[in-house]
């Protein structure tokens, strides 16, 4: 079994046979189930983030009661003791916790996790969950927060129907929003727009076949202007974007400060519709 054991503010990591202090000292969070307890004896030890994809990659240990290495076999950092006296084969270093490898609970694709606790926690989805040789959990998160690109959404407030397809393309405009070039950023909100306008309205889309340019008629004709024009944004920048417009109308190529704009008038049409949280 491997263990990780915090000795006077430190990590070290190792066997029941031996603990080597952890350089760099690693990025340590208290982890649960959604539906546990605030406090499950479990955490997530980070291997990899990624802000942009939104990813968080790690192995998962459950606290331990084994507290029982000998100072001869911690690798000191130097450790503030001196190795005399009778018990010097003990370690007045003080084992604060232990954690072993593995998880109590089973992890499985597409289930809630909790990172931190009380006022610092963040929300995670598992994407994989890992069993390596060693008996523990090699898990990737993916986050359920949009890290501020977009107002973080309300998922009941999106009509059942609709809610899958959505979230999956808010959640392309957010991936796109803080790596991709302007165009495929334009891209992902105009598909998100569709989506969005065709679950708000049902009326404005009866067979799903329409595009965007005629979703953005509709709303202008039934009096949600605002949220039309918010759309017709998207719409121009989708087609001043294409290979041909420049020599076409005489337009500039499309540009970062453009896809910014995209995503803004996206995050419009998500508080207009009251499926996402307030912003100031």
């Amino acid at each position: 079994m491997e263990y990780i054991a915090q000795i006077e503010g430190d990590y070290y990591d190792g066997t029941n046979v031996k603990l080597r202090l952890m350089n760099p000292q690693p990025v340590i969070f208290p982890f649960r189930m959604e539906s546990g307890e605030s406090a499950s004896g479990h955490i997530f030890v980070e291997d990899y983030f990624n802000s942009s994809t939104r990813i968080r990659r790690g192995m998962v240990y459950r606290q331990s009661d084994y507290k029982s290495w000998s100072v001869d076999r911690i690798t000191p950092r130097p450790l503030s003791w001196v190795q005399t006296g009778p018990d010097m084969d003990k370690c007045p270093a003080n084992v604060n916790d232990s954690y072993e490898r593995g998880a109590a609970m089973e992890l499985m694709p597409g289930d809630g996790v909790v990172l931190g606790k009380g006022t610092g926690e963040s929300h995670w989805i598992v994407v994989l969950a890992e069993q390596v040789i060693s008996y523990g959990f090699l898990v990737t998160l993916k986050s359920k927060t949009f890290f501020g690109v977009l107002p973080e959404p309300k998922p009941n407030a999106i009509p059942m129907k609709n809610r899958p397809d959505i979230i999956n393309a808010l959640n392309a405009v957010v991936e796109a929003a803080p790596m991709q070039a302007p165009q495929p950023v334009i891209d992902a909100c105009r598909n998100a727009a569709s989506h969005m306008i065709s679950a708000m309205y049902p009326a404005s889309n009866l067979n799903g076949k329409k595009d965007l340019a005629a979703l953005i008629s509709w709303l202008n004709t039934n009096g949600s202007r605002a949220q039309g024009a918010a759309a017709e944004i998207i719409n121009l920048l989708h087609s001043r974007g294409k290979a041909n417009a420049a020599a076409a109308h005489q337009t500039r190529p499309v540009s970062q400060r453009d896809a910014d704009l995209a995503v803004s008038a996206i995050a419009f049409l998500l508080q207009d519709f009251d499926w996402a949280e307030r912003t100031l």
